[in-house]
């Protein structure tokens, strides 16, 4: 029996996900294709050329991708839920299937009588996260793989493909996929007892490590501007099995890092959860393999660098020195036979050394002494004459005798320890926002106070009264 797909054309920047949610089916039972979109996206196509005869002479890639037709294959599986094939149209008729794992997850805790909150795709308040943590480590599991392909070969071929090649040509021809990794993302969720103390937790940690690691991207999407006091009754169980939450409803704030085609971020979900998620854009930058069966490596991958990411930020968020730092850092040290200069932080040149170091510190595949080089004379003005990657080697290796940082193995890259990290962050807090505040309070007095100060603003006030009756005591003047 034939039935009535939609098929619409979709404009250009148009999100297809968004253009599919009016078609989705209501009836919880459905499986198959829903829908499909057309449009236009680039893809590697060949070029023919073909001699005076009309026989074909030459046949190779093109080196540009061009912008072609695709089709946009919406249905509804049994096991993973919500699955989009885009399917070019011209050969050699490359696909990607997109899906979600979470969808997955949430189909078996239906099965499995595990609650399940969800706000978009992620689990929220007043799910059963114990049950969905057990559910979700199955995905890592190599069975994974498995599922994964049964999942391509179940649609692909009888279900898209059909209409650019029919089963007998592709049985003559011998054409068959084959399956790799290219997008994938990695999240972990860390709920709290109150909304509220998330918010004050989480809006801290952006405006005290926002400017040490130069984290310029920060979007707020406003909505209500408070969250509610949730808290659990005794006496009152949740007998939903399954309840979706769509409406925004809370300040959604999305603290975000983008290198290459790697992106780290942070961002609050519904009224207690924050959710650190990391996303690599092209499976390729992992440097482990795209084919599928290297999933549970690049996975592993990932959550490593989710891992880093977060020991950095909670580095950079909570520093601290401890008695004699400064003093330890001014020292010399030794590599092998090779003496070196201590760190003086006094010098302007270690000074945008070590605030470029905590700027790089975040990059998932750690820096070079190129990049590092770039990002000291962004800081000092310098040229690349004055200031060259042999200049910065010199550096590093100091640094790496205060053991601040270390190479990667087998690799020419740098990665910052956490207690590095700490190190140079408390520094920075130390000299930007305690010293030179108040010294240039001291010398310069304000005018009139404004009527309203921000708790900061008053500790820097008493600090400075404070400071003024020690210079005095003392006999010092500042001038």
């Amino acid at each position: 029996m034939r039935e009535a797909i939609p098929l619409i054309a979709a404009a250009p920047g148009e999100r297809k996900h968004e253009l599919a949610q009016p078609y989705l089916p209501n009836d919880p039972q459905f499986r198959g294709l829903f829908l499909v979109i057309k449009g236009n996206a680039p893809a590697p196509v060949w070029e023919v050329k073909r001699n005076a005869e009309g026989r074909i002479s030459d046949l190779r890639h093109r080196k540009t991708w061009p912008f072609v037709r695709h089709f946009y294959f919406h249905l509804i599986d049994p096991e993973w839920g919500h699955v989009t094939i885009r399917m070019c149209g011209y050969p050699p008729f490359g696909a990607q299937v997109i899906l979600n794992g979470h969808e997955w997850v949430e189909r078996q805790a239906r099965r499995r009588r595990v609650t399940t909150v969800k706000d978009g795709n992620c689990f929220i308040a007043g799910s059963n996260f114990s049950g969905i943590g057990r559910l979700a480590a199955e995905l890592d599991r190599v069975g994974t793989i498995a599922r994964l392909r049964q999942l391509c070969e179940r649609w692909i071929y009888s279900t898209c493909l059909c209409f650019a090649l029919s089963h007998e040509d592709r049985k003559r021809s011998g054409f068959a996929y084959q399956y790799s990794v290219f997008q994938l993302e990695l999240s972990r969720n860390l709920l709290f007892l109150r909304g509220t103390t998330m918010d004050e937790v989480y809006q801290k940690l952006i405006d005290r490590t926002r400017a040490s690691l130069s984290l310029e991207q920060v979007k707020s999407i406003f909505g209500f501007s408070h969250r509610p006091h949730w808290r659990a009754k005794r006496g009152r169980e949740r007998t939903e099995v399954y309840k979706a939450v769509q409406a925004q409803s809370y300040d959604l704030t999305v603290f975000k890092i983008k290198w290459g085609n790697l992106t780290l971020k942070i961002y609050d979900k519904g009224s207690r959860v924050l959710r650190i998620e990391v996303t690599v854009h092209n499976a390729k930058e992992l440097r482990c393999g795209r084919m599928l069966d290297k999933l549970p490596a690049l996975l592993e991958r990932m959550r490593e660098m989710l891992v880093r990411f977060l020991a950095t930020v909670q580095a950079a968020h909570v520093s601290f020195l401890d008695e004699g730092a400064f003093e330890r850092l001014s020292e010399p040290t030794t590599r092998g036979s090779r003496r070196l200069a201590g760190i003086d932080l006094n010098k302007a040149r270690n000074r945008h050394v070590a605030d470029a170091v905590v700027t790089l510190s975040t990059r998932p595949d750690g820096f070079t002494l190129a990049q590092l080089a770039a990002a000291v004379r962004q800081r000092s003005g310098q040229d690349a004459n004055t200031y060259s990657a042999r200049n910065a080697a010199y550096d590093v290796a100091k640094l790496r005798g205060k053991t601040l940082l270390h190479r990667i193995e087998r690799s020419r890259r740098y990665a910052v320890d956490p207690s590095g990290v700490r190190t140079l962050c408390s520094y920075l807090l130390l000299r930007e926002q305690v010293i030179k505040p108040l010294l240039a309070g001291v010398v310069r007095p304000r005018g009139r106070p404004p009527k309203v100060r921000n708790p900061l603003d008053q500790h820097y006030v008493a600090l400075r009264q404070e400071l003024n009756r020690t210079f005095e005591t003392i006999g010092l003047a500042a001038a």
